[in-house]
């Protein structure tokens, strides 16, 4: 087994917060793709940026392809994705499923994916204006239908959180790594 992990799943799941638990049980760092973007671009917020590309996420996808590159020689790290880390654009703009980033986060770590229910999502990330907002023609529901799949087909783990504590989880997680 792969000594790093990763937590995917959709913004709003809990995966910065459950990261830093599993630090705290493992001492192991929890390395986030969302703050070393935020370093890259020279410390602006993720929606300044998307602002700035008016709109444009394909330099931010790009940019996240370039950190998972960077992150090949890891060892023994948590690592927090951000909830769009399989995802790159197509021609056109629409979001489509990166074979070039699932592969290499696939070679980097053990994958867990975090589900939680549509409604519990959709209701902890309206009007946070930390977040970016995903696409002004898509609504955050629909982009979580057509993400959701995807995170569940590229787990090597996938764990529906819904109704449990933060300790919990990190329970489920330690005994499928056997910590």
């Amino acid at each position: 087994m792969k000594k790093n992990f990763a937590l995917i799943g959709p913004r709003g799941v809990g995966k910065s917060k459950i990261s830093r638990k599993l630090s705290k049980i493992t001492g192991m760092p929890v390395v986030s793709t969302d703050m070393i973007a935020v370093y890259e671009i020279g410390g602006i917020s993720i929606p300044e940026f998307i602002r700035r590309k008016e709109g444009d996420w394909r330099p931010f996808r790009e940019l996240e392809f370039q950190i998972l590159e960077k992150l090949k020689a890891a060892d023994g790290i948590i690592l927090d994705c951000g909830g769009g880390i399989l995802f790159d654009l197509d021609s056109k703009g629409k979001e489509i499923l990166s074979q070039r980033k699932t592969e290499l986060l696939k070679s980097i770590a053990t994958i867990f994916g975090l589900s939680r229910s549509t409604e519990v999502l959709v209701e902890k990330i309206q009007n946070d204006p930390t977040r970016p907002a995903l696409s002004a023609l898509a609504s955050y529901k629909n982009i979580l239908e057509s993400r959701l799949p995807h995170y569940e087909a590229l787990s090597d783990h996938y764990l529906q959180i819904d109704d449990l504590k933060v300790e919990e989880i990190c329970d489920r997680i330690l005994q499928k790594i056997d910590y």
